[in-house]
């Protein structure tokens, strides 16, 4: 609860922390813009004093004492501007240290994310913002109407007119909001097709060509570009046009007071060190008011990533406040309680109602044919489908409280058709570890039957592979996938579809391996199209469309699980679960073929 109360106020907290960097910042900012005085009243000194008087003494050290002021001013106008992009980086680092250790695992790796946990590219925006000069704007706006009283001073009337010139800006600014909204988005959305064939390219280039796809492919990039420039040239030709107006109206307001200050001058109420600071001072007081304005479309889309960023952290506060998330008093057993699972696409259920309690060290094997649901309940399981209904609980705990940390220490998966990540041997078996246990990645491989065959490359484990693994053959490949999920010693490890290469090749070592598993605790839930027969399996399951339902058990798992209801909540033995799935054909038995490509 407090843990979840911490992380509703992480974004606050992480603020007041960089609290002193903001009020330092906020503070330079008055300096630096009392210090911007100093060029108006230089003027007026020069011409009502210094040249009253022909004095070269006093020119000289006005001179002295203006540039030491200066030199002052560029400095704590420096100092600000570093101060302001440190506190953006320590915001950004604290955001994503809670985000990526706190994020459930249907939170992180998202289908259409460049970044590797929710949230945070709303921490990047932030992050923009405080960096990009948008809040130094802020602050300039906020003194602004320090140089409108100097004006004031020197006469109500060019005050009226500097106010006068602030409004138009304001005005310019306002129907440049309104009527940008549609162009902006269209850019925007012009822009993200690009983006997203470009994505496509990447991903699918060999397919792409392979296929003789760019036939359609290019005229598709081309359109989509075209658009992209077009709404990008739209926009710029509307923005710029206030912003030539914003400058114009700065330019008319300078003549102006710069005219009406030659009258007063005229009549004798204004000296002609007043005329020229006032002029000096317009550019003082329509500048920030400028640049500020022209910062509000940031400063709302700030606003955005904020309320966002804020409702992330909210929802997963939620999460972990849920009292169904915990259930201590089944320490030793996987439970899947009522879990339903709807595609997204129709909408129709794909799991109906699934319920299984499994214990350590059983063997259990799912059967069903095509489309029934097998690899989504495993993967339902390893949290990468979302639920609607039900819930999954691990050792008593709900995998939506998950890290994606504690995951990886529960959960290993091989996929029936793995995917690589474009590196090492070594880093696709650990998992991308910064450092790698050597031992641990031998032994996972050891365990998998392929230590041998990765050893006799030229590089062994430090072979560079690319994300299809094309080097290998398909039992290859699945045999590195194995090694991958066996790597951290998981508790629920899911092997899903499993080889029947494996089966026919390896079958007493792959049964060495599983029921040396099995003997360490580990739940094993294997999935098949026909039943697999084989000797070590404890249960048997049948889905059928998306209906999970018993068909064998044995009386010495049904003793182990009564044995495992009775025991306290705190256990010595950690339980390990594995899901292995598989799908022997009419041919499975036939030697297969194993080409290095």
């Amino acid at each position: 609860m407090n843990s979840a109360k911490a992380l509703r106020g992480s974004a606050r907290a992480a603020v007041r922390k960089g609290g002193f960097i903001l009020t330092s910042s906020f503070l330079l900012s008055f300096l630096v813009n009392v210090l911007r005085l100093a060029g108006p009243m230089f003027m007026i000194l020069i011409y009502d004093r210094v040249l009253t008087s022909r004095s070269v003494e006093t020119l000289v050290a006005l001179v002295v004492l203006v540039m030491g002021l200066l030199l002052v001013l560029g400095v704590l106008d420096y100092a600000r501007k570093r101060l302001l992009a440190r506190f953006g980086a320590q915001f950004q680092e604290k955001m994503e240290q809670t985000l990526l250790r706190h994020s459930g695992r249907n939170h992180v790796f998202q289908h259409n994310k460049a970044k590797p946990a929710v949230g945070l590219d709303e921490v990047d925006g932030l992050r923009g913002f405080f960096h990009s000069g948008s809040l130094i704007a802020i602050f300039d706006f906020i003194w602004a109407p320090m140089f409108v009283a100097v004006v004031f001073v020197l006469h109500p009337l060019l005050g009226w007119a500097c106010m006068a010139g602030v409004g138009i800006i304001a005005l310019l600014a306002a129907l440049q909001a309104i009527f940008m909204g549609g162009r902006q988005e269209r850019s925007r959305a012009a822009g993200g097709l690009v983006n997203q064939l470009k994505n496509v390219l990447i991903a699918s280039r060999d397919t792409v060509r392979s296929q003789d796809m760019g036939v359609g492919f290019n005229p598709r990039w081309q359109q989509a570009r075209n658009q992209a420039r077009d709404d990008s040239i739209a926009l710029r030709d509307w923005t710029s046009w206030f912003e030539t107006m914003s400058r114009i109206t700065t330019m008319l307001v300078r003549y102006a007071v710069l005219a009406t200050g030659a009258l007063l001058t005229l009549q004798g109420e204004l000296t002609v060190g007043a005329m020229v600071a006032a002029t000096f001072l317009v550019t003082r007081i329509l500048g920030p008011v400028d640049r500020f304005f022209t910062q509000f479309p940031r400063m709302i889309e700030a606003r955005q990533h904020w309320q966002r960023l804020t409702r992330i952290l909210a929802n997963r506060a939620e999460e972990l406040e849920d009292d169904y998330a915990e259930q201590p008093g089944a320490p030793y057993r996987m439970v899947l309680q009522n879990l339903s699972v709807r595609s997204p696409l129709t909408g129709d259920l794909i799991l109906r109602s699934v319920s299984l309690t499994a214990n350590a060290g059983e063997v259990i094997e799912i059967n069903g044919l095509s489309s029934q649901g097998k690899t989504v309940l495993m993967e339902t399981i390893l949290g990468i489908w979302q639920q609607s209904a039900g819930a999954v609980l691990i050792n008593g705990r709900n995998t939506a409280r998950l890290t994606d940390a504690e995951a990886q220490r529960i959960f290993g998966y091989a996929p029936e058709a793995p995917g690589f990540v474009a590196g090492t041997i070594e880093e696709n078996i650990s998992g991308f570890e910064a450092n790698p246990d050597a031992e641990r990645v031998g032994d996972a491989a050891r365990r998998a039957r392929m230590h041998a065959s990765i050893c006799s490359l030229p590089e062994g484990f430090k072979t560079q592979i690319d994300a299809r693994g094309t080097c290998f053959s398909s039992f290859e490949r699945y045999q590195l996938g194995l090694a991958r999920a066996l790597y951290h010693n998981p508790e629920i490890l899911i092997i899903d579809q499993l080889d029947s290469d494996m089966l026919v090749r390896i079958p007493r070592k792959l049964k060495q391996t599983l029921t040396a598993l099995k003997d360490e605790g580990a739940l094993i839930v294997m999935t098949a199209r026909a039943p697999l027969g084989l000797d070590y399996v404890d249960r048997q399951f049948q889905l059928k469309d998306g209906r999970l339902t018993e068909t064998r058990g044995s009386a010495s798992s049904n003793q182990n699980r009564k044995m495992a209801e009775a025991k306290p909540a705190a256990g010595p033995q950690r339980p390990h679960v594995v899901a292995v799935s598989s799908a022997p054909d009419e041919d499975a038995r036939a030697k297969p073929k194993i080409a290095r490509r």
